[in-house]
């Protein structure tokens, strides 16, 4: 069994990072080989919308997200952990993210679990850029076992209570993983599917390699 945390705040060391830091361990703990991955200290370069992953499955930028992609289709978890930025998720992250649209368009992660930690100052709505991180991973074909969200502002201030939300989201991951759990899938759900499905069905001349994904399912 294998973990990955991808950390998106650009201070290796600072709240998010420790809160990250206490779900891997729990993990850890339950038998997990973990890797914890700064995203500061990669080279992604942003995506330039060409379009290739969604025609070619490929991307044709050959940078560290080639080897981000790896760690996370080796992985039987995956948790996106990010401070809000005004408002929401890092550059870093969000670059992260973007590219991983093929995930998005082909859901090809079934059978893995995860969970997102967010860190804020006091300002903004944490739920929802939690819930944003949790969306991502569903929309790739993760499924999203919960979030923790905690506090800080100066480095290390991040405090015992909301590392201790980070380790029982360590444990939920877990648990669901051992017991294979499974989300009813929601409105939501479903009304992002007919979206994608739509844009696919009409521009399947670009997007080649979705089409064929989901006629292979049988959706198209």
């Amino acid at each position: 069994m294998k973990a990955v945390g991808i950390l998106g705040s650009p201070r290796k060391y600072g709240n998010t990072s420790k809160m990250l830091d206490a779900v891997l361990k729990e993990l850890e703990e339950r038998g997990f080989e973990t890797e914890k991955v700064h995203l500061s200290s990669k080279r992604i370069n942003y995506c330039t919308g060409c379009g290739t992953c969604l025609a070619k499955k490929d991307c044709i930028q050959k940078d560290d997200m080639v080897e981000m992609k790896r760690l996370v289709e080796e992985s039987d978890a995956v948790i996106l952990a990010s401070p809000v930025y005004y408002l929401n998720v890092t550059a870093q992250m969000k670059t992260f993210i973007d590219r991983m649209l093929a995930y998005g368009h082909r859901p090809t992660l079934q059978g893995k679990y995860g969970g997102s930690i967010v860190v804020y100052a006091g300002v903004g709505k944490p739920e929802e850029v939690a819930g944003y991180l949790n969306r991502v991973l569903k929309a790739w074909g993760i499924v999203p076992v919960g979030y923790a969200i905690g506090f800080g502002v100066l480095p290390g201030e991040v405090g015992q209570e909301d590392l201790e939300k980070a380790s029982l989201l360590g444990k939920n991951i877990a648990e669901a993983f051992e017991k294979k759990y499974r989300a009813k899938p929601t409105e939501d759900d479903f009304e992002l599917q007919r979206q994608l499905l739509t844009l696919i069905k009409n521009y399947g001349n670009l997007m080649k390699a979705d089409y064929e994904f989901w006629k292979e399912k049988g959706f198209i």
